[in-house]
């Protein structure tokens, strides 16, 4: 295959799943396909992509990268692992022209032979947690980080956004994705559980941990980059002090200047006592 060792993080949505994935690509040994993995092979309700219908057609699954599509995939042919794989490897060299991306440190750029050679990172929200199996066929040395987050905090994401309609639909969506993690966590070596709360907690220590269980040299590492987005103020607005949608980078004394520890209490005080 293409990419080698590659690096999937299995996350719900509006979970801190930007977080962790900013925590890898600041790694300059590592690279991203740009988008999250949904959006190369979309291929539901909400739009398709033509990467998401060319692999619906060769594994004839029409839900394999439906995020909604809360279960287990079934085996793909070869034929179908080479096209993802061809397809992750493309998308992983737009690095090289992506205008935050091609920084592999504050004031560096990525060589071409530095993002073919950079393992690949893949976000995969929601129902793409399903998927551990079949990255397993395509990459036997894959490492995995499933990050799980507090649910009533989550909720009032979801609730905001209109994701869910009820608590209810919600609870029934967050223990099946919470349970498959746990049960890969459990049965698999290379798949790590990752706390939202302890990144926010003490990010230096976490990274760290995160880097050693990837096999990352966390030497390289003296600067990590963010995504700004807003979120929960304390004064209830929903922003952000930075530039939304642009990428800093911090001294790893000062990441508390762009994270805020406490976001779970921010979000659960908007709900009523009842939810």
């Amino acid at each position: 295959m293409l990419n080698r060792a590659p690096i999937f993080l299995n996350c719900f949505s509006r979970g801190g799943s930007n977080i962790l994935w900013n925590v890898f690509l600041t790694h300059p040994d590592v690279c991203s396909p740009i988008n999250e993995t949904i959006q190369i092979f979309r291929f539901d309700t909400r739009g398709v992509t033509w990467s998401g219908t060319r692999v619906a057609l060769l594994a004839r699954q029409i839900n394999l990268f439906n995020q909604w599509h809360l279960a287990k995939r079934r085996p793909v042919s070869t034929r179908t692992r080479e096209f993802i794989d061809q397809t992750l490897f493309d998308w992983k060299m737009k690095t090289l022209t992506d205008a935050e991306m091609r920084y592999k440190s504050e004031d560096g750029l990525y060589e071409p032979e530095e993002v073919r050679a950079a393992r690949l990172v893949a976000k995969n929200n929601n129902g793409l947690v399903f998927l551990t199996d079949l990255w397993l066929e395509v990459y036997p040395d894959a490492t995995f980080f499933a990050l799980v987050r507090d649910p009533v905090a989550l909720y009032e994401s979801h609730k905001r956004r209109h994701i869910h309609t009820s608590i209810e639909a919600f609870a029934r969506f967050y223990n099946a994705i919470a349970d498959q993690m746990w049960a890969d966590a459990q049965a698999l070596p290379n798949y790590h559980l990752v706390r939202f709360e302890d990144v926010l907690a003490n990010p230096v220590r976490i990274i760290d941990s995160l880097y050693e269980q990837a096999g990352l040299d966390q030497v390289k590492v003296t600067k990590v980059r963010f995504k700004a987005k807003p979120h929960r103020q304390a004064n209830g607005s929903h922003s952000t002090s930075f530039q939304a949608g642009r990428h800093y980078w911090f001294d790893l004394d000062a990441i508390d200047q762009i994270l805020e520890p406490d976001i779970n209490a921010l979000q659960v005080e908007q709900l009523a006592a009842e939810e």
